[in-house]
């Protein structure tokens, strides 16, 4: 798979200040992710994200092999524990990749710059422009937000239930009165901590390819405009031509203009078509990875309720659906 060898300067915080994709570098820089800065802190809590998930999934074996519960709790904790892992994937394959990420961020800055100039002479496409920022912003900060509301319920859910019980926020483990008081708490801050993190991690990094699809369309938006202009002012220009001994000469400094013109579209359509080819190599796997978690949580999903004796099965079942497939459907 080539990802492009060539050397990137990684992104700073100063750079995503300027950049169309701001928010969703600042977001996964502040979730532990992204790195704005060569700093040994920031790749220390990095690992310790890491190693955090790493004994979270260890707890989900241990709950997964003693489990005694029904089969709902069993489908939960699989659940849960394939967020993990898939969050933990996706970031070990952006820290594998990630000066092919900063490419990517790079290189939509300048093809958004390059057409900045033919934007600012029409009000439409500087509409579509903006439009479009805000629109990333929106479903970007609005995920952030909605991933964080559920996180905070699940995570203090059990402090509602009876004392006594030593329920954990997400994968339990057989613990007994004498033995529960510290691993109780140490399990319940290193699930809430890590949950925290990977899930946000997860989700931004969707979010971030989001926004980056929607302001490539948005620049083809644009560029097609350009074309249609140039088509438009072709037909109005009367064609002048000399006529010497069967040779027609165009003599028209107005369609030099156009031809020149057509050439930067043609230009900036190579450019775009180069950029999506490398977005393509980049999201491929990320997507692929939220596709099968989705298919495998809709199946954790379906599977208890068809077999549910309870009445309200179906309604639980239809509830949840949002919380799945939301992700899912970004691509």
């Amino acid at each position: 798979m080539s990802w492009g060898s060539e050397e990137v300067e990684q992104l700073t915080w100063k750079y995503s200040a300027k950049s169309v994709l701001k928010w969703n570098i600042r977001i996964l820089n502040l979730v532990g992710l992204w790195p704005l800065t060569e700093s040994l802190l920031f790749r220390s809590s990095t690992a310790v994200i890491v190693m955090l998930c790493v004994a979270h999934i260890a707890e989900a074996a241990v709950n997964l092999g003693t489990l005694r519960g029904g089969l709902q709790d069993f489908t939960l904790a699989l659940s849960n524990v394939s967020v993990v892992c898939v969050g933990v994937l996706k970031l070990t394959f952006f820290l594998r990749h990630e000066r092919s990420y900063c490419r990517l961020v790079r290189s939509l800055d300048v093809l958004v710059d390059s057409q900045r100039e033919f934007v600012q002479g029409q009000p439409p496409l500087a509409a579509l422009f903006e439009a479009t920022q805000k629109r990333t912003v929106r479903v970007t900060v609005g995920f952030l937000v909605y991933a964080i509301t559920q996180l905070v319920a699940w995570s203090f859910a059990p402090m509602i239930a009876a004392p006594g019980t030593w329920r954990l926020p997400f994968q339990q483990l057989p613990l007994t009165d004498e033995t529960a008081f510290l691993i109780y708490e140490l399990s319940y801050a290193m699930q809430v901590v890590s949950i925290i993190f990977i899930a946000l991690i997860n989700c931004q990094m969707d979010c971030f390819f989001m926004a980056t699809m929607l302001h490539t369309a948005a620049q083809l938006r644009i560029l097609s405009a350009r074309i249609m202009c140039l088509k438009l002012q072709n037909e109005d220009i009367p064609a002048v031509f000399r006529s010497n001994e069967g040779e027609e000469v165009q003599a028209s400094a107005t369609h030099d203009s156009t031809y020149r013109n057509l050439c930067l579209c043609i230009k900036t359509h190579q450019e775009l078509v180069r950029f999506v080819r490398h977005l393509d190599q980049v999201m491929s796997p990320i997507a692929m990875m939220q596709l099968g978690l989705g298919v495998f949580n809709g199946c954790m999903l379906i599977f208890p309720a068809a077999y549910s004796a309870e009445s309200d099965a179906l309604v639980k079942c239809l509830a949840a659906v949002p919380t799945i497939s939301t992700q899912l459907l970004l691509y």
